[in-house]
């Protein structure tokens, strides 16, 4: 009898130790430690990607699932809220909750971005940018023939807060002082500059430009010059002649698309821009025409188009009776017998470039060696005559 006690004391005694030794029991019944066993014994790969929710690596997974395996429990997946008020418990509500939000984050869809346990990607994302945006806003606005570099490289959040800003579109600021997070602003709006162009100083750089994409280089929404015709009416650049710029549709030739310190936004004031092509040699020489000293070309020219030959605002004559009206009320630039002068249109000049008699067969507007701006040399009108009529010789 007294054998048999001592084999039930020893059988006691290694059930007792048996189960004392037990990992998951004597987790749960020693003090001190976790009060629940090891998630990741059932859920193995909760935590195993890249990047692990810092909530489960620093807190535990019982920070947000707090009646793990409870009945009954008031929130899904036995959490302590639901999403977004859940990710609130650590996140800044106010980052979330500006001016202007994104949807998924106005209607609380957190999950539609994020892994709320681990991801191979930064942020806890689903997928990596800009492929995740692609998701809901497509990709076939961001490709095109010109692509904005942040866009091409998807740095989307370079412009964008995925979760809510003060400014439209969730910028971080309005345009243009957005653009000009990456561009110098002294190169589009400076003060040292006294002519800006009208879009430009009043920030509407997406009136020319696609933040994203588009067909035309630079961004352009149309290329140079369609893109202009929106703003400038193209029937004021048609005529019977075209200034071989306007054309060939070449209007950043003469003119800065954003400021110059030449009025029309010229690259350079007039008539150094016209030097560029015209060469300064036919308007330097000995006697210079007072208008082209005083470099107004734009006085006698149409620097688009015209009717007029040389782009003239009027025929030769007329232009030229604008100023020196007297001409026409005198015989000129001599009397004959019968009273009358020298015929000054209305005849052929096979010496003139454009085949027709006019003040310019005998003078020249530009500048000349001679005196009276005489095209031939003499220094009277009666030895001028000599270049055109062999008997006077």
């Amino acid at each position: 009898m007294i054998l048999l006690k001592r084999y039930l004391y020893a059988g006691w005694a290694l059930l007792i130790i048996l189960l004392l030794s037990s990992p998951s029991l004597s987790a749960q019944n020693t003090k001190g430690t976790k009060k629940f066993p090891d998630c990741k014994m059932c859920h193995k790969y909760m935590a195993t990607r890249k990047v692990v929710h810092p909530a489960i690596t620093a807190l535990g997974c019982t920070s947000c699932h707090t009646q793990p395996h409870q009945k009954n429990p008031k929130f899904r997946k036995f959490l302590f809220a639901d999403v977004p008020e859940l990710c609130f418990g650590c996140h800044d509500r106010s980052i979330f909750e500006k001016a202007y939000k994104h949807p998924p984050v106005a209607e609380g869809q957190c999950l539609m971005c994020h892994d709320v346990h681990s991801s191979d990607n930064e942020k806890l994302l689903l997928q990596p940018q800009p492929d995740l945006c692609y998701g809901c806003h497509g990709d076939e606005r961001f490709k095109n023939n010109s692509i904005h570099p942040p866009v091409q490289a998807g740095m989307c959040t370079n412009c964008h807060d995925p979760h809510s800003n003060n400014a439209p579109k969730m910028l971080p600021s309005e345009v243009p002082g957005v653009c000009f997070n990456c561009h110098d602003k002294e190169k589009f709006v400076s003060d040292k500059k006294r002519y800006h162009h009208s879009p430009v100083y009043r920030g509407l750089c997406l009136n020319c430009h696609d933040p994203h994409a588009a067909p035309a280089g630079r961004l352009l929404e149309a290329d140079v010059p369609e893109l202009c015709w929106k703003c400038h009416l193209q029937e004021r650049f048609k005529d019977k002649r075209y200034h071989p710029p306007v054309k060939d549709g070449l209007c950043m030739s003469c003119h800065e698309p954003h400021q110059s310190d030449a009025r029309k936004l010229t690259v350079n004031r007039i008539p150094y821009l016209c030097f560029n092509c015209h060469g300064s040699e036919e308007f330097e020489r000995k006697n210079v025409h007072p208008p082209v000293a005083a470099g107004m070309c734009t006085v006698c020219h149409q620097a688009h188009a015209s009717s007029s030959i040389a782009l003239l605002k009027d025929s030769i004559n007329v232009t030229c009776l604008n100023c020196h009206p007297r001409i026409i009320k005198t015989p000129h630039p001599i009397a004959f017998f019968t009273g009358q002068g020298h015929p000054l249109e209305g005849r052929k000049d096979p010496k003139s470039r454009y085949g027709v008699l006019s003040c310019a067969s005998c003078h020249n507007p530009h500048s000349s060696e001679y005196t009276k701006l005489f095209r031939y040399p003499a220094t009277t009108p009666t030895e001028l005559c000599k270049n055109c009529h062999e008997y006077m010789k």
